[in-house]
């Protein structure tokens, strides 16, 4: 079965939560599921308007911005509700992840060690430094929302990157003894040859 492009209904579930406009949209995305999902929007105007030609959404009255511009708010439908929940009903489809570390460490043994843990040394840092943002979203929203009835959900997701950054985070100093020991012997094995 073909993956159906999920980009409508992560749409869907913010316009269930208020009327925004694609701006507000990709904003929200960054503030809320940003560190699990992406749009660009290359894709979610094109997406928004095939979603408003479904009527699975609609234009609010149009607004005028203090510049003069028009101001394109969509609403969720009902037909739109019931697209989304038939969806979160659904199973997940199997996923493979593509991930290039991983994929360049494969075939590391091409370039050696020490570009393989630079490698590893760059997706370390940059997962120090999503944990902590990540650990400030969760604190924030724990204090802000703890009694909104949507929060347990929600702070599902946020649990689930924090383990994960964690566990990669493990992973990271795991690989980075590998490597070394790899190194190492490699530089052994090249003195013992020069003799």
């Amino acid at each position: 079965m073909a993956r159906e492009s999920t980009c409508r209904f992560a749409i869907l579930g913010m316009l269930c939560r208020e009327p925004m406009s694609g701006y507000d949209l990709r904003s929200a995305i960054e503030r809320s599921v940003g560190h699990f999902w992406q749009e660009s929007y290359g894709n979610l105007y094109p997406t928004l308007e095939r979603m408003a030609e479904e009527r699975l959404v609609e234009l609010e009255p149009e607004e005028r911005t203090q510049g003069g511009r028009i101001r394109k708010v969509y609403r969720v439908t009902e037909a739109g509700r019931t697209a989304l929940a038939e969806w979160l009903r659904r199973p997940v489809l199997p996923h493979v992840e593509r991930n290039e570390l991983l994929l360049k460490l494969f075939f590391g043994a091409q370039v050696g060690p020490e570009d393989s843990l630079a490698q590893v040394e760059r997706s370390r840092a940059e997962a120090e430094g999503l944990l902590a943002a990540l650990r400030l979203i969760d604190e924030n929203v724990s204090q802000a929302r703890s009694g909104d009835p949507e929060f347990a959900y929600q702070h599902l997701s946020i649990r689930a990157g924090l383990l994960g950054l964690e566990a990669h985070l493990r992973w990271c100093d795991e690989a980075r003894e590998a490597l070394q020991r790899v190194k190492r012997t490699a530089g052994s094995t090249k003195k013992k040859g020069a003799r």
